[in-house]
């Protein structure tokens, strides 16, 4: 049985909503993932310094390196959310996977990468300041940070 024009008219207009509706949740979310995440990082940051109940000296050692650590944090997340933003925007202009969608999605996981490895460098580098008690709280932080997944 073949179905009317009319209502596979219809059909096709709402099923246009929903994708239409669908891309603009994605979108919105990506784009209040990234804000998040820069967030979180830094409050984490600042809780890691707590928990580890830094010394003065201890301290004034990591302030000379935390510097260039979130100078550098920042470029990669003001990239990161740049990417997220290009991602976005062919989320909501292309109506199939193509190239340009998997180019961006590759340029965003090397983005993420860096701010990884931006991390885990600076991880190394407290670790020299700390005394070995605060060296295996600090391992234990880390660790328990990577088991918890995003």
């Amino acid at each position: 049985m073949n179905a009317s024009p009319k209502l596979r008219l219809g059909f096709f207009t709402l099923l246009l909503i929903v994708v239409c509706v669908g891309i603009s949740y994605l979108t919105v979310n990506l784009t209040r993932t990234a804000s998040h995440f820069s967030e979180d990082l830094h409050a984490g940051h600042h809780e890691l310094h707590q928990e580890l109940s830094l010394t003065d000296s201890e301290k004034k050692v990591i302030e000379a390196f935390e510097s260039d650590y979130q100078k550098e944090r920042i470029l990669l997340l003001e990239e990161f959310n740049q990417r997220i933003g290009t991602l976005g925007a062919l989320l909501v202009s292309h109506d199939e996977w193509n190239s340009d969608v998997e180019h961006a999605i590759h340029e965003l996981h090397v983005v993420h990468g860096q701010l990884q490895k931006l991390s885990i460098l600076h991880y190394y580098q407290m670790l020299e300041v700390l005394p070995p008690k605060k060296q295996q709280k600090l391992r234990e932080l880390a660790a328990q940070a990577l088991s918890v997944p995003e």
